[in-house]
């Protein structure tokens, strides 16, 4: 049997086409961006804290101290603080990141595993997505193909078996022989 050929489809990028999956670019934008306002709020309130820390005389002493000596202190200490500030963020995004990729990669996982069992010729049954997977409209559609590829793999086993039939009940060699020839076609479908 000749294996089909598979020519790549050329995709041109369009702005239009950017959002292919509104709801989960959405969740992801938004909790991307809700963490970076609240780490931006972070660091604006630790640079007051500590310039009003500074200022109002809390930890510093100005007595025989010179400003730059207390603004390279303040200064140490801003950095400090906000690197804290942005690690921590960091680290949410990255948690973040791995959870929402989760839910991203697991189905994609599965949908390429059926269709590598169906490249192999067999059809699973049908399968369900975990609850808050992104792609469940596609794992519907997914099914619905396999279901039909079911079906049809049946009507082919049912032709065959009637044809199996028909070939033992007539000794006739013409109609053997267009029986037989009818059989291989069906079994280069299958």
């Amino acid at each position: 049997m000749m294996e089909p050929t598979y020519e790549k489809p050329q995709y041109k990028r369009q702005l239009r086409s950017v959002l292919i999956h509104k709801p989960m670019q959405r969740e992801f934008t938004l909790v991307v961006i809700t963490l970076l306002i609240i780490s931006a709020l972070a660091v604006g309130f630790v640079i007051h804290h500590t310039l009003r820390e500074a200022m109002m005389g809390g930890g510093y002493r100005f007595g025989k101290i010179s400003p730059y000596e207390v603004m390279s202190e303040v200064s140490y200490d801003l950095i400090l603080r906000v690197s804290m500030v942005l690690f921590v963020t960091l680290l949410l995004i990255a948690v973040f990141g791995v959870f929402f990729l989760h839910r991203l990669a697991g189905p994609v996982y599965r949908f390429r595993s059926i269709l590598r069992r169906v490249a192999k010729g067999e059809i699973p049954e049908e399968f369900k997505l975990r609850e808050g997977d992104f792609f469940t409209e596609t794992a519907d559609d997914l099914n619905v193909v396999l279901l039909m590829l079911r079906s049809r793999r049946q009507k082919i086993q049912d032709l065959r078996a009637r044809l199996e039939d028909l070939i033992q009940k007539n000794s006739g060699s013409s109609i053997t022989s267009a029986l037989s020839s009818l059989k291989e076609g069906i079994q280069k479908l299958d």
